[in-house]
């Protein structure tokens, strides 16, 4: 081992310094670079191999910094150490900015300087990077729903004599997920940027498009002229739709639906006319392809009752305003009550009892849907093993939650599931999932992982309201679903609609050939149970069985065992 006196401070300091990514180089009494790291090198350009040249500290910083350099040399002379940015500059390469300290090194012939700089090159094009990421969405080069929130506040922030209006357009295109669900994988990124591009080609200056989340883009008008002006944008918009798309080497031919809001500055905030804007698109999305709805007095009285009712679904399941009815599901070969549905009531203390088609898209369309639907399952899995002690004669009764899609995409949706198992201690095979076609379609090859995460709780699932979306053949027969469950729209129809009866008679055989069980809603008259009969279908659900009932009259329902159906007719 070797001792002090063997120990040579000079080669440790030098390996040291060799060793870290900052330039650290020492200065004479005189102010000539006599030391200088591997790293310092290369910041410079020097060979490893040559020697040092004769540089002064001046010589090595930027023409935009010289006239620091003196002041910085007297205050370190003197004794006091300085650090801060410094731009360097480089033999070859041009300036560099770094974070710089210098200080006085004691010698026996008076004091050196010692040099430690940190290439901040680097740190500057991560900050860029991260900015851009923050602020500008990489797929399609716009500008993300951050920069745009914050330019329209600037624009309704501002009022002065000459202020006008300003207008935000939300735009989606219709149908974009079953207009790319049968091209190959990247077609959909492919089509939102060709879609990124055409249509700033037909705005005009003062007007810009930016990504507003997954298919929707909105634009901003930072000053338009009355309703007319903001209609004919929108209008401009719809023709850049009218050519196709080429994507590998095919057409897509897309509609748009634009929901459209016009806000004055000083009169009405960012939030608002988001609100205005997102309400009028819902509208344009709920009727045919190629809508554009203008935000007016009809829309507004909705918006105020959708804040309305917003506010007041706060904590409605803790006040005990929630409420779950069951509608019985009967095996149509026995005409047992094999499952319920579970399904979700308010009752307000002033306004009474509120329509689900009402208040389910307001949690929807916010978070209120995740404690909301927690709240549901909770219940409903409690109520469903309650039943099960109660009737331990009677086989095993399945619970139907509907569930969001907000819920279904939450990255831990498995493990509240299995732990609402847990704390309610039902069976999860008594549990059965409804999940609507949409959902599904929603980056399958996620959900079918999701899907099959699911299955190996126990829990059956199911694809609700089939038929109404654009569900591949090619992904349903990979789903790990247990039951189809036939929109009601195409069961009223059965016995006089052709076409309805096929699509019902073409999911029933879809069904089983892929081993699903098949469940119609819906069903209102006996001629309904007779058609489903003959075509096969399993189970039945609608107003001709019973209507969603609250749990006292359910139970009662299955207390009465074989003659349940005949006092409900009754």
């Amino acid at each position: 081992m070797a001792t002090t006196s063997e120990f040579d401070l000079d080669a440790a300091h030098r390996l040291l310094s060799d060793h870290v990514s900052d330039l650290v180089a020492v200065f004479d009494t005189r102010g000539i670079l006599r030391s200088l790291n591997r790293s310092g090198r290369r910041m410079l350009r020097i060979d490893a191999n040559a020697d040092l040249p004769a540089l002064r500290i001046a010589d090595l910083v930027a023409t935009s910094d010289q006239d620091r350099v003196d002041d910085i040399v007297r205050s370190v002379h003197a004794g006091t150490p300085w650090s801060g940015p410094l731009t360097m500059r480089a033999t070859a390469t041009g300036d560099f900015p770094t974070r710089s300290t210098l200080c006085t090194i004691p010698g026996p012939e008076g004091d050196a300087i010692g040099w430690v700089a940190k290439d901040t090159t680097t740190d500057r094009d991560v900050i860029k990077s991260l900015r851009e990421r923050a602020f500008y969405d990489p797929l399609t080069g716009l500008s993300h729903r951050s920069l745009f929130l914050d330019r329209l506040d600037l624009l309704l922030r501002r009022v002065d004599e000459e202020t006008t209006p300003v207008c935000v357009l939300f735009v989606t295109p219709d149908r974009f997920k079953e207009k790319v669900s049968h091209f190959e994988q990247g077609a959909s990124s492919l089509l939102l940027k060709a879609i990124a591009k055409r249509i700033p080609e037909h705005l005009d200056g003062g007007q810009s498009l930016h990504r507003w989340g997954d298919e929707d883009f909105v634009v901003l008008c930072e000053t338009i002229a009355d309703d007319a002006a903001a209609a004919e944008v929108a209008a401009r918009i719809a023709e850049a739709f009218v050519e196709p798309f080429r994507i590998a080497r095919r057409e897509v031919y897309l509609t748009v639906s634009t929901g459209v809001a016009v806000g004055s500055p000083g009169e009405m905030t960012t939030d608002e006319l988001i609100r205005h804007a997102d309400a009028a698109a819902q509208l344009a999305r709920s009727v045919p392809g190629g809508a554009i709805r203008m935000f007016d007095a009809e829309l507004r009285a909705r918006a105020v009752r959708r804040a309305e009712l917003e506010d007041a679904l706060h904590g409605a399941g803790e006040r005990g305003e929630l409420v779950l009815f069951y509608q019985p599901e009967v095996q149509l070969r026995t005409n047992q009550i094999v499952a319920c549905e579970a399904l979700l009531r308010w009752r307000h203390p002033t306004w009474g009892v509120v329509s689900p088609g009402e208040f389910i898209p307001v949690a929807e369309s916010s978070n209120l849907i995740i404690d909301i639907g927690t709240w549901v399952l909770h219940e409903a899995l409690t109520q469903c093993a309650k039943w099960e002690a109660q009737f331990p004669e009677r086989p095993p009764l399945t619970v139907a939650v509907n569930i969001s899609a907000r819920q279904f995409a939450m990255d831990d949706f498995e493990q509240r599931i299995a732990d609402v198992l847990d704390e309610t201690g039902c069976r999860p095979s008594s549990i059965c999932l409804e999940i609507t076609e949409g959902v599904l379609l929603d980056d399958a090859e996620e959900t079918i992982s999701k899907l099959n995460d699911l299955k190996e709780l126990g829990v059956q699932l199911a694809i609700d309201d089939f038929g109404t979306g654009y569900s591949s053949l090619s992904y349903l027969r990979r789903f790990p679903v247990d039951i189809l469950k036939v929109d009601q729209a195409f069961v009223s129809g059965l016995g006089h609609d052709p076409e309805d009866s096929a699509i019902v008679q073409a999911v029933v055989h879809m069904g089983q050939a892929l081993q699903m069980t098949t469940l119609a809603e819906g069903v209102e008259t006996a001629h309904h149970v007779i058609e489903l009969r003959e075509l096969d279908c399993d189970i039945a659900q609608g107003f001709h069985f019973a209507r969603p009932l609250p749990v006292e009259a359910f139970t009662a329902m299955l207390a009465a065992g074989d003659d349940w159906l005949d006092q409900s007719m009754g």
